[in-house]
């Protein structure tokens, strides 16, 4: 009887050696679920910021708490240098700074009788509801993030910033990569979720990348499935497949952020496009290969 050929590492099969591929009734249920997204977006209509009389809302009727959190996230992951707050390798900035500038003192918080700039008590309303955990709170001193009176806040993914090098991720291995990421056709997999300009400039270069970002992001499976909050726009209309034990097998590094994002540097600041095995759409339809 001829043997099998050995295994890959980072290969899918489970502890019978059978292919631990996404079941039928998984790929039917994902399918739906993208099939009921598309028909609640199309029910509810686009969302846009206008009124009713289709005009575009001042900055004052828009949710004050998305204005903060955009704010937040902007300062914490691309303009802390040019905004002058002092940013840690960790991503940590002391929380009092981030408030001292202007671009949170613009946003206003409604009271009955007026307005206030927003506090740390409406930060901590963020981080707490932030439906995708985008960022982190921790007390420490005056220096970081330890024992002591101040509190700390950074991002816990999507940073331009450079100097931004010690976050808490877990690297992904070829032991590990189970434990994190699903199994499809023999490969561990996770997807980068785009638009279709986008996935055309991706055709031409030949290559996803990182742009300005120190990371190409990756969500762990599609919008909506369980254990996926974070990783791609509900927006995107390209969804690209990665062959992520395959990348790592051929020495690309990938981690996994605190929720649950699959961040890689690259090579070079470039993921291959021959890493990418398909293409759907956002409706579950294939467009590529």
């Amino acid at each position: 009887m001829q043997e099998d050929a050995p295994l890959e590492p980072g290969s899918c099969v489970n502890a019978s050696g059978d292919h631990a591929e996404r079941s039928r009734d998984q790929a039917r249920q994902w399918k739906k679920e993208r099939k009921l997204q598309a028909q609640r977006k199309a029910e509810a209509g686009k969302q846009t910021d206008k009124e009713p009389s289709g005009k575009p809302k001042s900055a004052r009727a828009i949710d004050p708490y998305v204005q903060l959190s955009k704010a937040l996230a902007y300062l914490l992951r691309h303009g802390a240098e040019k905004e002058h707050l002092d940013v840690r390798d960790d991503g940590y900035i002391r929380a009092d700074t981030v408030l001292l500038r202007p671009k949170i003192h613009k946003v206003l918080i409604p009271l009955q009788d007026g307005m206030r700039a927003p506090g740390l008590e409406d930060v901590r309303a963020i981080v707490d509801g932030n439906d995708k955990k985008r960022f982190e709170l921790a007390s420490g001193s005056e220096t970081g993030p330890g024992e002591g009176p101040y509190t700390w806040i950074r991002a816990v993914q999507g940073h331009s910033l450079r100097q931004v090098t010690e976050l808490d991720h877990t690297p992904l291995t070829l032991d590990n990569v189970d434990k994190y990421l699903a199994c499809m056709d023999e490969m561990y997999y996770a997807i980068h979720g785009t638009d279709t300009d986008a996935w055309d400039a991706i055709q031409e270069s030949g290559a996803l990348r990182r742009m300005t970002r120190n990371h190409i992001h990756l969500a762990r499976g599609l919008p909506g499935a369980s254990g996926v909050i974070s990783g791609m726009r509900k927006s995107c209309t390209r969804l690209l497949y990665v062959n992520v034990s395959a990348a790592m097998r051929d020495g690309i590094p990938f981690v996994v952020s605190s929720n649950g994002v699959i961040l890689t540097p690259g090579q070079r600041g470039e993921l291959p496009l021959a890493y990418v095995t398909q293409v759907h759409d956002e409706k579950g339809s294939g467009v590529w290969p």
